[in-house]
């Protein structure tokens, strides 16, 4: 049985690999999905996806069930990308991650559910001169 430490790990690393295998976000970001924020990475390339656990939102709701909250991050320069270049790519992300029954057991934990809770609004970092569009998704798994 998996603690909900190795679960969020492993709910991370599936939405990751889901994102990778998608040939319309690849053709966005490349290879350039980070589990951590771009700030915390020499030299982050962009444009990124960043995924990142919400700290302390972790909530056993029953026993083996963790019930998380993950932030999604779009990271697009905004002297390459439009607002609506970002949109786009989001739509792809939302198609492949919003589902009521997701019921992935291929990484020895079953997601059940992985809901998108809140998307936007749309924001500049001054630091890496890019749009950013935040979502947050809620992700069931045991």
């Amino acid at each position: 049985m998996a603690n909900s430490n190795e679960v969020e790990i492993k709910v991370l690393q599936k939405i990751k690999d889901v994102l990778l295998a998608s040939s319309g976000i690849t053709t966005y970001v490349g290879t350039h999905i980070y589990t951590a924020h771009p700030s915390t990475i020499d030299d982050p390339k962009v444009p990124a996806i960043s995924l990142l656990l919400m700290a302390g939102q972790a909530r056993t709701n029953i026993p083996n069930m963790v019930n998380i909250t993950v932030q999604i991050d779009l990271w697009f320069p905004v002297d390459r990308y439009t607002i609506q270049d970002v949109l786009s790519c989001y739509a792809i992300i939302r198609g492949l991650l919003h589902k009521e029954v997701f019921n992935d057991t291929t990484i020895d934990i079953k997601i059940i559910q992985l809901i998108e809770l809140s998307a936007g609004p749309f924001m500049y970092d001054e630091s890496i001169k890019s749009h950013h569009w935040p979502a947050r998704y809620g992700a069931i798994a045991i």
